[in-house]
């Protein structure tokens, strides 16, 4: 990398964090905004005061900065890489850059690296910090709803041992089930178990589920159970790994390909593990739609072509939330998720190999 390369890296890497740094904060704000009134409330009827609640408010927003930073990337990207042209072009250091022999490609290089980056740390963060925090995110999307109390869940765990948790109601704040059904099942039919309970309640020190009237039930006898001995599903773990509805940008890789092989109907599910893929692309494709609009020098002014490349990238948008949504109703995961990438990533690379130096 050379040294021109490092100067507009700086340039792209300030413009990155300033942006990135604005749009965290104006996410927070305006759902802050628009569900204080409910925040309010929520603490009246826990009996939380002022401190208490800016705390539990801090807690919960801070889970959520892994979250927010993998929805917000691929614009911050785009935008960050708009400001750092303009700022090029408004010091004449392009034309410098291009008598030193250099084709625009090459200027642009440190930016599209920039995209890379982004796109490679939005997968980190799927993978590795968000499922630290999204089981806590859960949790605490469940405190501030209130009513909490869900039914019928079940909680799927495959591999040597296959267990099999069904619970009637879970109530994630009393941290509570009732109605617990876990079956195990091994290689070997004789060693077949079913742990039952009429209830049980989360016991942070020995980290396990205390059961109420629990019965180990095997193929020849039946004998009290007092634990479930699961200290792994915790409860903001149940509450993550349970709901009908799968919220794509609080779970992993990993998550999604056990719900897939766990769930293998939900077509939600495979939705979301393709989205994991296309989305972080983003990052480059919204670069290679704008930035050939950013640095074109025939007539015309600057502001339109800047309102293209927004449209462009609107367009993207918008076609990814339809097919999203179509995806959700039945239309093929794959071509849900892939479409957007596919006819807006070509577009792009036209767009991007057009340009004249």
């Amino acid at each position: 990398m050379s040294m021109l390369d490092r100067y507009v890296g700086r340039i792209v890497l300030g413009a990155f964090g300033a942006c990135l740094l604005f749009f965290l904060c104006l996410t927070i704000l305006i759902d802050l905004l628009n569900n204080l009134p409910r925040y309010v409330d929520r603490a009246a009827e826990e009996n939380l005061g002022s401190l208490q609640l800016v705390g539990q408010l801090g807690l919960y927003y801070l889970n959520m900065l892994p979250v927010l930073f993998t929805t917000v990337t691929p614009f911050v990207t785009v935008i960050a890489c708009m400001f750092s042209v303009a700022r090029l072009q408004n010091a004449n250091e392009v034309v410098a850059m291009l008598f030193t022999g250099r084709s625009l490609h090459r200027v642009l290089g440190p930016m599209l690296f920039c995209g890379l980056v982004a796109a490679v740390s939005m997968a980190a963060c799927w993978q590795w910090v968000i499922p630290q925090v999204g089981a806590s995110v859960a949790a605490g999307e469940a405190f501030w709803r209130g009513n909490t109390v869900q039914t019928n869940l079940v909680y799927e765990l495959r591999g040597d041992v296959d267990q099999f948790l069904y619970v009637k109601e879970y109530d994630p704040l009393a941290k509570t089930m009732r109605g617990v059904r876990m079956l195990t099942e091994t290689t070997l039919a004789i060693e077949t178990t079913l742990t039952s309970a009429a209830a049980a309640v989360w016991d942070p020190q020995q980290k396990d589920w205390r059961l109420d009237a629990g019965l180990l039930t095997s193929r020849d006898r039946d004998t009290p159970q007092t634990w479930l001995q699961r200290a792994d599903v915790t409860p903001e773990i149940l509450l993550q790994r349970s709901r009908d509805t799968i919220d794509p940008e609080t779970l992993s890789y990993t998550d999604l390909v056990e719900l897939i092989t766990s769930r293998p109907t939900r077509a939600d599910v495979r939705l979301a593990l393709h989205r994991h893929f296309t989305y972080p692309l983003a990052n480059l494709l919204l670069l290679l739609l704008a930035l050939p609009f950013a640095v074109r020098y025939e007539r015309g002014g600057r502001v339109e072509r800047v309102l293209i490349a927004i449209a462009l990238c609107a367009g993207y948008t918008v076609l990814d939330i339809t097919c999203g949504s179509l995806g959700q109703r039945g239309l093929n995961p794959v071509v849900a998720a892939w479409t957007p990438t596919i006819l807006f990533g070509s577009l792009g690379v036209v767009l991007f190999g057009s340009i004249r130096t």
